[in-house]
């Protein structure tokens, strides 16, 4: 059996080092050290003996990330990174879709009855009292947003940045006559989100009027009304940016379908990056955001916080970000 100090002699680090990296700890350690640790562990093979912890601690040796439904897109990366990094650090990993109206009463009962140690919770809180409860609680939670980072810990990524990216892309794309499609407007996130957009844009010298500004919800299925006010704008924009994939997904579906071709007049390019981005005609081009690492580090944040660990309220994530360049987006044509 591989023991914590054949991983210590390999990465050449004192045992107690190399327990808190494994843990997922925070130590006043480079990143280099904490990879190298990394890599020992995993070619030597090592895995914590769960049994010995659980007893030693008392703890079930579970955590839980837990949404509201399934189906999102982003989903699969996040849990992709959290069960990775969950393995590595030996803990079970569970997924958990919380009942509603309920939520923040089952949430909890994960860990006062004993069936989990601490709780991530997805973007989309369960309901308004949740956070103070939280709080209250002195459950071990860490949440994917934004808001909740003044009341309990949070690990985010850096939207700014990313659609500061997919506004300069499509600047660079040499469209100047841009329409922007948000989700939830009036989320403090999606706020933060579109001003990094506009504010790009502006500062190029291009800057989005506000009857070019439009919304629809995440998952696009009411993105009707706003094709109809895109189609309807004169001159009409040679570009769309939307806040999600699926929207930009139906948009692309939508103008096809009344007669706009995609991408040769017009151009539309989502956010976030998923297999589903290949199932339109064109394919979608988007932002792909660190998605996976940002569930990885959520399970690290909350593995410290359940050793005791205090740490930053608020983690940003934000590398790497990228372009996904399939079909929908190419230079502007002159008209």
């Amino acid at each position: 059996m591989v023991r914590l100090k054949d991983v210590a002699y390999l990465a050449g680090y004192d045992i107690s080092t190399v327990s808190k990296v494994l843990q997922g700890g925070k130590i006043h350690a480079s990143e280099e050290a904490r990879q190298r640790i990394l890599k020992a562990a995993d070619e030597l093979g090592y895995r914590p003996n769960l049994a010995a912890r659980a007893l030693r601690t008392r703890r079930s040796g579970a955590i839980v990330m837990a949404f509201p439904k399934f189906g999102d897109p982003v989903h699969p990366a996040l849990t992709q990174g959290a069960e990775e990094a969950a393995n590595r650090l030996g803990q079970a990993f569970l997924v958990y879709k919380y009942p509603e109206p309920v939520a923040t009463e089952a949430l909890l009962n994960l860990v006062l009855q004993g069936r989990a140690d601490g709780i991530i919770v997805s973007d989309d809180l369960p309901e308004e009292q949740f956070l103070p409860k939280a709080a209250g609680s002195k459950i071990p939670i860490v949440t994917l947003n934004r808001q909740a980072g003044e009341v309990v810990p949070s690990v985010v990524l850096d939207d700014e940045e990313g659609f500061t990216v997919q506004a300069s892309y499509l600047l660079g794309l040499g469209h100047s006559q841009i329409a922007f499609v948000a989700v939830h407007p009036e989320s403090q996130t999606s706020q933060f989100c579109m001003a990094a957009f506009l504010e790009t844009c502006a500062a190029a010298g291009h800057p989005v009027p506000e009857d070019r500004i439009l919304s629809c919800l995440y998952d696009g299925s009411d993105v009707q009304p706003v094709i109809r006010a895109i189609l309807g704008m004169n001159p009409r924009p040679t570009a769309i940016a939307t806040a999600s994939l699926v929207t930009a997904m139906r948009i692309i579906q939508g103008l096809v379908e009344a007669g706009i071709k995609v991408p040769q007049e017009m151009s539309v390019i989502g956010y976030h990056d998923s297999p589903m981005g290949e199932w339109s005609t064109p394919q979608t081009t988007t932002i792909r955001m660190p998605s996976v690492e940002q569930g990885a580090r959520s399970v690290e944040r909350l593995c410290a916080l359940i050793a005791g660990e205090p740490g930053d309220m608020q983690e940003i994530v934000s590398t790497p970000i990228m372009v996904v360049e399939r079909g929908s987006c190419s230079r502007v044509t002159k008209r």
